[in-house]
């Protein structure tokens, strides 16, 4: 089942959800910038699908890791726009550090959903993709826009840094002049997952030519076995 961010009938959604996840249906919820009718329709699915399966006690660290995740492919996405707009080249290290202190200065709530009409018109968009099943709910947010080497080496480095931490806001407090905002989103997946006692190696990114993908995979019982990228960072 495939949902489209835009002004929704919840009764509707709720009633075509309740079908697709009685049926096994992967459930996938397309945005362009992340507003509240997303965030409310995400909070629906997820719930739907965890009480399928009576694992609710899961529902925080779902929601805000596909939250954080969807949130990041938005960025990465606007942040392409933002650039242009400004005639900047995201590519040049210098106007890609001018770039994210002026797209961190301005881009607001209100800016970031006028941005997000812009990317709907150069279809650049968020995909949310939920797999599941008695053992694994299996989470995989992408955003078709290609990764710079500069953003890559960036998020390497992160990934790396972040599993050396148990507590964000020691991360935070260690990497707070960050440019890219200290990588918080990324920080918060990884130590939710420890703080839960999941592997947080189960999180994982892979980059293709204009695809980014970032998937994590929650155990939903004993039976729980994963499936490795060979790709993934």
């Amino acid at each position: 089942m495939e949902i489209v961010s835009k002004t929704y009938n919840y009764f509707d959604v709720e009633q075509n959800l309740k079908i697709a996840i009685d049926d096994g249906r992967v459930i996938r919820l397309i945005s362009y910038a992340m507003s509240s009718d997303v965030e409310n329709t995400l909070d629906k699915i997820i719930d739907q699908i965890l009480r399928k399966f009576d694992r609710v006690d899961l529902k925080g660290l779902v929601y805000t890791c596909t939250k954080e995740l969807a949130m990041n492919g938005t960025k990465a996405n606007l942040k392409r726009i933002f650039f242009k707009d400004q005639g900047l080249d995201i590519n040049k290290d210098e106007d890609y550090e001018k770039g994210m202190a002026e797209y961190k200065k301005q881009m607001r709530e209100e800016k970031t959903l006028e941005y997000g009409k812009k990317a709907k018109n150069q279809g650049l968009l968020v995909k949310i993709s939920l797999y599941y099943s008695k053992d694994v709910l299996k989470i995989e947010v992408s955003n078709n826009t290609e990764i710079t080497n500069q953003e890559e080496t960036r998020l390497r480095e992160k990934l790396a840094k972040t599993m050396e931490y148990e507590d964000l806001m020691q991360y935070y407090l260690d990497n707070e002049d960050d440019t890219e905002g200290a990588g918080m989103g990324i920080a918060l997946v990884v130590i939710l997952l420890k703080g839960e006692g999941i592997d947080p190696n189960l999180f994982r990114i892979s980059i293709h030519e204009n695809l980014t993908i970032a998937r994590i995979e929650i155990p939903m019982s004993k039976n729980f076995k994963s499936i490795r990228n060979d790709h993934s960072l």
